[in-house]
């Protein structure tokens, strides 16, 4: 299944001038970095090549043939046969390790898979070295562990292309949920993230994202909604999916909803006055107002949702006023309308739909939604937020 092989035979030309590939130029920055490294007292591991062909040409059959290998690197139990001098090369957590003269290392960390070191040697080796998007997120996670950052540089390329387009921003985000350490990566998808945010959180793919993705997602300034209780429906609704075993996850999740943009009566019942009528969430909530700091927090969004609510129609007053220069409002999402939407309200660019939305009005909504060519075809932007792309994080 790992198939260790390198999948790309070497070109040769004859030009006398011709550009080095990736391999051959990894060859020879590592040889003119060999008299800055510690001299080696064991000359016997010097090897001299009797030939006119230039060492580099005569090397890479050998390597990409694995011939002469005089490491294993051991996965999770899968092992590899590998050269010394690729790992030196490309990686810098090998680099430290195999100074030590080691022949054999194992690493048992979740953080790299057998598959994810498989697509990184053969990257290595490869001459064109081109990297796979069908094993991003293991290759990724791989280049992070093993410190490679050409790979590093190679994988955000290809990210870059993926998060042009939402549902592919999505997918990817997707594919990398078993990955706890790519938080700048996750940001950068999510930073793509914007129409398609409901459709996305109407799949159950967006259930199965991990904390840290669904955390990037909420805090995201970018998410294009009609009303701010639809990201804390799909927070809740993510929550529940794996509830208690995501009790721990309560916290950090719910903090990341911007409370002010939410109807008084809302608030209230998430304070604990009126939790009987929320009874789908009422162990997930009982479990967040025991967080320090909330009960304060949500008394000042009582207060603060009131006075967006009374400012609608002439929102200046909250810069020009005195009375009102001290208030924090957070910052607005990207508020949208949709004229299908059975709770479909007029919105403002600082004020979204702020009347109360039932969860099975939002259910049946998101039910209508799907991340299908046309999954934004109705929605509308309010003011001039059109016209404001969200950005790379």
């Amino acid at each position: 299944m790992y198939n260790t092989k390198a999948f790309l035979e070497k070109k040769r030309r004859s030009a006398p001038k011709r550009k080095l590939s990736h391999l051959e130029q990894s060859f020879v920055n590592f040889a003119k970095s060999i008299p800055e490294r510690k001299k080696d007292p064991d000359q016997s591991k010097i090897i001299k090549i009797d030939r006119d062909e230039p060492a580099v040409e005569y090397l890479i059959p050998f390597i990409q043939g694995y011939e002469a290998a005089d490491v294993l690197v051991t996965v999770q139990e899968r092992v590899f046969v590998c050269h010394t001098i690729i790992l030196c090369i490309y990686s810098r957590r090998m680099l430290k390790i195999l100074q030590e003269d080691i022949e054999n290392v194992v690493f048992k960390s979740n953080d790299l898979s057998p598959k994810g070191f498989s697509e990184a040697y053969l990257w290595m080796i490869s001459t064109d070295a081109e990297v796979n998007p069908c094993d991003m997120d293991d290759i990724l996670r791989a280049a992070y562990f093993l410190d490679i950052p050409e790979l590093l540089e190679a994988c955000w390329a290809n990210l870059d292309g993926c998060a042009s387009f939402e549902i592919a921003a999505f997918s990817q985000l997707f594919n990398l949920r078993a990955a706890t350490n790519l938080s700048d990566v996750f940001d950068k998808l999510v930073g793509r993230i914007s129409t398609s945010i409901l459709p996305a959180a109407s799949t159950r793919e967006f259930l199965c994202l991990n904390e840290m993705q669904i955390c990037s997602i909420l805090k995201s300034n970018f998410l294009a909604v009609n009303s701010e209780m639809e990201l804390l429906y799909s927070a809740l609704m993510w929550l529940a999916h794996l509830w208690p075993e995501r009790r721990s996850s309560t916290y950090p999740v719910l903090n990341q909803i911007r409370y002010c943009f939410m109807p008084p009566i809302m608030l209230k019942k998430i304070r604990g006055e009126e939790l009987q009528e929320t009874p789908h969430f009422i162990d997930i909530l009982k479990e967040f107002s025991k967080s320090p700091g909330v009960v304060q927090h949500l008394r000042d969004a009582v207060f603060e949702s009131s006075l967006l609510i009374s400012v609608r129609n002439d929102p200046s007053v909250l810069k020009t006023q005195l009375e009102f220069k001290e208030v924090k409002i957070k910052e607005s999402r990207h508020w949208i309308q949709d004229h299908t939407c059975d709770y479909h309200r007029q919105v403002t660019p600082l004020c979204p739909n702020m009347h109360f939305i039932t969860l099975k009005e939002y259910q049946d909504y998101l039910k209508r939604l799907t991340l299908g060519p046309e999954f934004n075809a109705c929605l509308e932007y309010t003011g001039d937020g059109k016209s404001e792309e969200p950005q790379d994080s």
